[in-house]
């Protein structure tokens, strides 16, 4: 056991709660997600000015009584934003319906894509990180795959053909490249090293259904499989 290498090396972790967190691939793109919404806004933005300058006749200048573009845009910005100075006006009955039927809506939704958008950027991933937490704590007849190179990644495709349920599984290995294919798979993942204690602690191995040991070399898989029964006989 002493000459088989690690396979990871990084300082050893002494505590629990700084031990890797388990992650799962999240149901879509944050970044597209974002994109679209931002794309949304500026249409919404845009049909407002839209509307804004189709009416122009319906409003009043108190500055100098002259509605130029760049006057129907500030005015726009100014009441999508719901910040009103006074300045530009609706003084026609029309002005003040469009305004109340149409540009209103405009308002409401901008606030909830902002809003919405601050709840997944600020609220979801915490929200997020606590169930994973939850999750990783109540693992139980679970399947730990240890090592995700290519046999790992043909094992996982064998578990799956055998109708094996994807989230029933949790990937163990080192590298980043590695870990974000098993998440990009549907797979819980946890980064570290399958042979030490704390991380097969961490995946509770101890109430696992099965390992699948894939680290690509012999000796460091003879390791993982002895820590993990002398882990699970620990815990049993």
């Amino acid at each position: 056991m002493a000459s088989a290498a690690p396979l990871c090396h990084h300082p050893p972790v002494l505590k629990r709660v700084d031990l890797p967190p388990l992650t799962r691939r999240a149901h879509s793109s944050e970044w597209r997600g974002l994109w679209i919404r931002v794309a949304f806004a500026f249409g919404l933005i845009f049909l407002a000015f839209a509307l804004l300058w189709l009416d122009r006749d319906g409003l009043r200048d108190n500055i100098d009584g002259h509605l130029s573009f760049s006057d129907i845009l500030y005015f726009t910005m100014i009441t999508v934003t719901t910040v009103g100075y006074g300045d530009i006006v609706p003084v026609t009955d029309r002005a003040r319906l469009v305004d109340a039927f149409l540009i209103t809506p405009i308002r409401v939704f901008l606030w909830l894509i902002f809003l919405g958008t601050a709840f997944d950027f600020l609220f979801k991933r915490g929200w997020e990180k606590l169930r994973m937490k939850n999750i990783q704590r109540g693992l139980r007849g679970h399947i730990v795959l240890a090592g995700f190179g290519h046999s790992g990644r043909k094992a996982l495709e064998e578990l799956v053909a055998s109708g094996a349920d994807i989230k029933n599984v949790v990937v163990i290995d080192c590298e980043e490249e590695a870990i974000q294919a098993a998440r990009a798979a549907g797979a819980a993942t946890i980064r570290g090293d399958a042979s030490r204690d704390e991380i097969l602690a961490a995946v509770h191995i101890e109430r696992a259904a099965s390992m699948v040991v894939s680290s690509g070399r012999d000796d460091s898989s003879i390791l993982i499989v002895l820590t993990a029964r002398h882990l699970a006989r620990s815990f049993g």
